[in-house]
């Protein structure tokens, strides 16, 4: 362990594979001005030192380490619970132990379904039996383990009616179909998958009355129309088939059966008929676009409008008539165990705050893209940070790496990890999460707080098939901008920051053709190695990206939280809600005009505090650091209420959420459009205003001088 008072600071080196080296101590205090600009968050001479260490730190992960540790670890599917997961989950522990460190395996059990037996068969016009599984390919080992196309947490049933085509299943979708006079009830929705999450469409379908949902991916949006399709090319093949879970994430996470705590061995269980997760569904099972085509061909009625059209050589009807259909579906389910893979490299100065970087290890099936490709980089900072430690560096703050079990069925490594540890995360920093990030293509999603800790770490990183930093291809990939997205719902951020308040970036990198392997058995080592990333290049640049953002949250003198312009974006989300209601409803029935200008108070604090950051970074005043990062770290958790929001208790955050209707997109205040455009309830509207306004302030108190809390 270092000691930053004694320790002098030496010259580097950083061979690429071996590190022998004396690691600098991190200075106690700021240097006089000069020289480069100090990391944001840093005293200029803690900065240099961070710098130098972040070149040691990038020397380290490998384009060889992530191509083999792919080929290891994708050589057998890994379905969460399965014997391929934990074999799995013991590879990457041997991993972890071989890089000095010590990983902790963390059973957990879950509620879930597997399939045991699934059967589409087309009645009429003619008498099919669809295929429910891909065709095997030479490469691909161990392909009995590779389950069936299956929803997850479907329930079963056996079922026969005729068919209706309604697009993307989504609300608007079979609002249409109600105004062309096609009725669902009693039918079987034919949807494609895309739009919205795919447990949206089973729901909507179950509250008109259908009797289950076949759900198909479209050439139009992930196949042959895109290019050439897998093994010759990267989109979805005609028998490749979109697997994913239908359970209801738009209204909790984790384990259907513990909403709310954690699900270790002899917890207590709701009875799976009061899950919210399990609410309103019908019998739904994937089936590739090549299954579909006959369905869609058979079927008569008006043909459908222009924007329902997929890529499909035929003509496009709503139905009924013409296609009947018989499924036989039966999902088996039980509580069954899961293995969360984490380690803590324990903080010299704050030991208690945690700054946590996290993938999910599972997959429908191999999962080369989602989600090893997050793993192994994962894994990769896990080894680069070994090296440092053998040297006797320490983080400032503990740093835990985590790869999570059961994320594809609903979140549930991670839900459950966060629900039993709620009381440490109210010490924690941030969580970083990686899903999918081994493409060329730069994509993140953040609380606004951590706009600028993105930007900054982008800067660091050389950008393989460029000239420059990941900053400058990314602004070039969207014509000068740095497009950052808002956290809404689908990966494991969820638990950390919508139910407890801790500041969350979810990075990610995907390359063209992605979508055509998602969830499909052609998620695999081969499709990586010919059409992702063929030369583990951007898997290294991502570990990278990962490590050094991680780090410098864990490291930083005054942690880098911007809530100035996440006031303001709050505000801008309070006007357009006041303009919601007078184009809806006609009127303003809930006034937020004071939250407005709350929020403006919010900004006003959020920027005095930063000079004062600024001010005790010149100085180098550690007794103010802990002064101001006890506020910075407080004000997140100050948007929550405790109430959760209406009709959803297990989501706690004001500001973001996913949509009810849409599921992986991020919907702004919900609690408010929840209640008064999704409930219309205006009283309820108006309390929960009044919750919003009491956040509103307690976050200005916090950041204002005096407002310890």
């Amino acid at each position: 362990m270092f000691r930053s008072r004694t320790q002098a600071l030496a010259a580097l080196t950083a061979p690429a594979l071996a590190l022998t080296l004396i690691l600098p101590a991190a200075p106690a205090v700021a240097a006089p001005a000069g020289g480069e600009r100090p990391i944001p968050g840093f005293t200029e001479e803690n900065s240099r030192w961070q710098r130098r260490y972040e070149k040691l730190f990038s020397a380290v992960p490998s384009a060889k380490i992530a191509r083999d540790l792919d080929a290891e670890l994708s050589s057998e599917p890994g379905l969460t619970t399965t014997s391929g997961d934990r074999r799995r989950v013991e590879r990457i522990v041997a991993h972890l132990r071989s890089y000095g460190l010590e990983p902790e395996i963390t059973t957990y059990y879950a509620y879930l379904s597997m399939p045991k037996r699934v059967k589409v068969e087309m009645t009429a016009p003619d008498r099919v039996t669809l295929p429910v599984k891909e065709e095997k390919r030479p490469w691909q080992k161990h392909y009995d383990d590779v389950i069936p196309g299956h929803n997850g947490l479907s329930p079963s049933g056996n079922v026969q009616g005729e068919v209706v085509y309604a697009n993307y299943g989504r609300p608007q979708d079979f609002e249409l179909l109600e105004k062309q006079g096609v009725s669902v009830e009693g039918k079987i929705v034919l949807a494609r998958y895309g739009a919205v999450f795919r447990g949206v469409k089973p729901r909507e379908a179950a509250r008109r009355g259908a009797k289950a949902v076949l759900i198909y991916s479209d050439p139009a949006d992930d196949g042959f129309t895109k290019g050439a399709v897998y093994p010759d090319g990267p989109w979805r093949a005609p028998d490749g088939i979109q697997r994913g879970s239908v359970a209801q994430i738009q209204l909790a996470a984790g384990d259907p059966q513990t909403p709310g705590w954690p699900s270790v061995k002899g917890a207590e269980r709701v009875p799976p008929s009061e899950a919210p997760m399990l609410k309103d569904l019908v019998p739904t099972t994937p089936i590739s676009y090549g299954a579909a085509a006959p369905l869609l061909k058979a079927l008569t009625g008006p043909e459908v409008p222009q924007e329902w059209r997929g890529g499909l050589p035929l003509t496009y009807r709503f139905g009924p008539g013409g296609t009947k259909v018989h499924l036989d579906l039966e999902n088996t389910f039980e509580v069954r165990p899961l293995w969360n893979v984490t380690v803590r490299i324990p903080g010299s100065e704050h030991p208690e705050q945690e700054v946590i970087l996290g993938a999910h290890h599972d997959s429908w099936t191999y999962g080369s893209s989602d989600n090893l490709s997050g793993t192994e980089n994962v894994l990769q900072v896990g080894r680069a940070l070994g090296k440092l430690l053998k040297e006797g560096w320490r983080p400032k703050r503990t740093v835990v790496l985590a790869t999570w079990d059961g994320e594809e069925y609903g979140l549930f490594g991670s839900t459950e990890y966060a629900e039993e540890r709620d009381r440490q995360l109210r010490d924690a920093v941030a969580y970083v999460n990686m899903d999918g990030a081994g493409g060329s293509r730069f994509g993140a999603t953040t609380t606004p707080a951590l706009d600028e800790s993105v930007i900054d770490a982008t800067k660091e990183v050389r950008w393989p098939g460029t000239d420059g930093t990941l900053y400058e291809a990314w602004k070039a990939q969207n014509d000068g901008k740095t497009p950052i997205g808002r956290i809404g719902g689908g990966s494991d951020f969820q638990a950390f920051f919508q139910r407890y308040g801790v500041p969350a970036m979810d990075i990610s990198a995907a390359s063209p053709g992605t979508a055509g392997n998602y969830h499909c058995a052609c998620d695999d080592h081969y499709w990586m190695s010919r059409f992702g990333d063929p030369n583990w290049e951007y898997h290294t640049a991502m570990s990278r990206l990962a490590g050094i953002a991680t780090l410098r949250l864990a490291n930083a003198d005054v942690v880098a939280l911007g809530y100035r312009p996440y006031a303001e974006e709050t505000a801008r989300y309070l006007a357009d809600f006041t303009e919601q209601q007078r184009e809806r409803l006609g009127s303003v029935v809930v006034d937020v005009s004071r939250d407005i200008e709350q929020a403006k108070a919010w900004a006003r604090a959020a920027a005095a505090l930063r000079d004062r950051a600024d001010e005790a970074l010149r100085d180098g005043d550690t007794a103010e650091f802990r002064r101001l990062n006890d506020k910075i770290m407080q004000t997140e958790r100050d948007l929550l209420t405790q109430a959760g929001l209406p009709g959803r208790p297990w989501y706690r955050h004001q500001v973001f959420a996913p949509g009810l209707d849409t599921g992986y997109a991020t919907q702004r205040l919900p609690a408010l459009y929840d209640a008064l455009f999704g409930d219309r309830d205006v009283r309820a509207a108006k309390e929960y205003e009044a919750r919003l306004f009491r956040s509103l302030r307690a976050a200005t108190r916090t950041l204002a001088p005096g407002g310890d809390r």
